[in-house]
């Protein structure tokens, strides 16, 4: 049998193209590879933060839920934790309370009534398995400062600045105040944050509505605070409550896939009525 003569224009490819070919073929593959790898990589990252926010968004809520009610908060240990409030029920005489503890198996949360724990409540408290362990990433630490009751207007107390300079926030839940600063102290309306340089720097807090709670903080704890006008027949107070700041972070995967997200939460505990 003969074999047909191939012509000029129906020649195949040669050597040369398709060594060629193949390697443009592997760069696609490759590039193709890298790109879906990364995709991957990108949305399990992404995944990861998720996580990560919801965990610290949910650890948040519950701590500060439990420790504004409290009327006794205990921080123990270097990291804050196990962090211990408590509060009584004055309709049962109860006394309530939670301990969140902190180790390598996450942030969890137990709740006892009268030294017994209730499990059914204990049970509603989630359990937070990616919080960071690690005392400088998740802790738990006072600030100076306290809750005030100023119940008629008129009622009213100085924050007097020490030798350290100090700052700190007034914080109004209810009511109004007006504020007046001596000396080198000063008080932003708009932020409503004070400072004071040196000793004797007042600011003066005044009730201008009956009623009026809410909470100074003090950053340095240096300032202190005293009542200078109690004008009715109830009576005005500042509590030992002071801030609470809790400071807490998830860590989320491994690797170059690992995220974390860190929150700070500052809760004062609710003034006493």
């Amino acid at each position: 049998m003969k074999m047909k003569k191939m012509k000029k224009g129906e020649k195949g490819f040669t050597l040369l193209e398709l060594l060629i070919a193949i390697a443009l073929g592997g760069i696609i593959a490759a590039a193709v590879t890298m790109v879906i790898f990364q995709t991957f990589t990108g949305s399990t990252r992404s995944a990861n933060h998720m996580v990560a926010v919801r965990q610290v968004q949910e650890a948040g809520y519950w701590v500060s839920l439990y420790a504004y009610s409290a009327q006794g908060t205990e921080i123990t240990g270097d990291s804050g934790f196990p962090l211990i409030l408590d509060w009584i029920d004055f309709d049962t005489d109860e006394r309530h309370e939670i301990v969140f503890s902190l180790d390598s198996s996450g942030l969890r949360g137990s709740y006892s009534v009268d030294g017994v724990l209730d499990e059914e409540k204990t049970g509603k408290i989630p359990a937070f398995e990616v919080i960071n362990p690690d005392k400088t990433k998740t802790n738990c630490k006072f600030s100076g400062g306290s809750a005030f009751n100023l119940p008629d207007i008129g009622d009213a107390f100085n924050i007097t600045g020490e030798a350290t300079p100090d700052n700190g926030a007034i914080i109004v839940s209810a009511g109004t105040i007006s504020v007046i600063t001596a000396g080198g102290a000063t008080y932003d309306a708009d932020t409503h944050e004070w400072t004071t340089t040196t000793a004797g720097d007042i600011i003066t807090v005044a009730a201008t509505s009956s009623g009026t709670i809410g909470s100074w903080t003090s950053e340095i704890q240096a300032a202190t605070a005293g009542i200078t006008v109690d004008s009715g027949a109830q009576s005005a107070t500042l509590s030992d409550c002071k801030m609470l700041i809790f400071t807490v972070t998830a860590t989320v995967g491994t690797g170059g896939q690992q995220t974390e997200e860190t929150r700070i939460y500052k809760v004062v505990p609710k003034p006493a009525s």
